[in-house]
């Protein structure tokens, strides 16, 4: 009598299939692609910004886009983004001629199974830009070649607005050394030199600043160092070792800004923790706006971006702010219809760096 064989298991069955289909080489480029998209993922759900050159290693880009990228990077166009396979690509920032990408995971909202008929147009589309992807795994598709309709067929609700927090404190300095700063930084106008931005877009910065000012920044930078920890506790931050911390002097005159941006955004700056911008000036004012807008946050998809909500601070003559340098602010254009380099809006601001 011929012995009866064990049955297999529904597992092993579909496991000698696939060993007859696929060959080896192509588990191992499947068990890299697991790893990539795994990877990917982990990174857009936990909200790191990556520059270009690590975002085309990440991404696997061949060389012409990543020069189309770095055309972008150098334009003044504010909102770039692209998609790779069901992730969103978005310029979030422009740093010493770098570009900084947010990586946005692009759910796909087809699991409910009751779709209308106002939906059957939307779905064909997100079926073409899914067979358009496929066609080119490790290419990048423009949000051009995308229609709108096909990003989402259910937008998710707004997030939960975060207030970013601040501390004002007034009469930062004896009135001895705000005359002593005011008189030195006027008789400095000469060293005084324009800030730039990474983009080169003069429409995006105007100001001018002098880098070294030993006199006052060592007392400027000694005075921050001391009222750190109180500052941390009121803002709720995360106790950490204080650092380096960074200063300069900037004056804004007539029609200066400083479009809106933050202040951690780059690998040289990723350790920044605290922003700290001193104001002064000359009595009576002689400029008008210039007022610091630190916009709320919201968490979209595992990572900060800015809200519509904001807050408006008005440059008062010897005080002093404190907020988060990951949040987004903004400096808003300056009237000064002297033109006086003396009647400026001067500024001492710095950055608080962790160990």
């Amino acid at each position: 009598m011929q012995a009866q064989r064990e049955p297999k298991v529904i597992s092993e069955v579909i496991s000698e299939v696939i060993s007859e289909i696929i060959s080896e080489d192509k588990i191992c480029q499947v068990e890299s692609l697991i790893k990539q998209l795994d990877l990917v993922r982990h990174i857009a759900e936990s909200g790191f910004w990556l520059s270009t050159d690590e975002l085309a290693i990440l991404l696997n880009l061949d060389g012409k886009f990543i020069r189309s990228l770095h055309n972008e990077i150098a334009s003044p166009n504010p909102n770039y983004k692209f998609f790779w396979r069901n992730f969103e690509c978005i310029l979030a920032d422009r740093q010493f001629e770098k570009g900084f990408w947010l990586l946005r995971t692009r759910d796909n909202s087809l699991v409910n199974t009751s779709i209308n008929k106002g939906q059957e147009k939307g779905l064909e589309l997100s079926k073409a830009a899914a067979n358009h992807t496929n066609q080119a795994p490790n290419s990048a598709i423009t949000s051009e070649a995308i229609p709108s309709e096909a990003i989402s067929l259910n937008p998710s609700p707004e997030t939960k607005v975060i207030p970013t927090p601040y501390a004002l404190i007034e009469n930062f300095l004896s009135q001895s050394q705000l005359n002593d700063l005011l008189r030195y930084s006027i008789h400095k106008q000469a060293e005084f030199i324009p800030t730039s931005n990474s983009a080169n877009d003069p429409n995006y910065r105007k100001s001018f600043f002098l880098a070294h000012f030993p006199e006052f920044s060592e007392l400027m930078i000694d005075r921050v160092r001391k009222i750190t920890p109180q500052i941390i506790k009121h803002l709720d931050i995360n106790n950490f070792a204080i650092g380096q911390i960074e200063s300069q002097l900037t004056a804004h005159n007539h029609g200066n800004f400083y479009k809106i941006h933050n202040d951690s955004g780059s690998d040289d700056d990723a350790s920044r923790i605290l922003t700290y911008v001193y104001y002064f000036n000359r009595e009576p004012k002689a400029f008008t706006g210039g007022e610091l807008v630190i916009y709320d946050s919201r968490i979209e998809n595992g990572y900060y971006v800015a809200a519509d909500s904001f807050k408006t601070i008005k440059p008062t003559n010897n005080t002093i702010i404190f907020f988060p340098s990951h949040c987004m602010h903004e400096v808003l254009t300056v009237s000064c219809p002297s033109e006086y380099f003396a009647d400026s809006r001067f500024t001492i601001n710095g950055w608080v760096r962790h160990v």
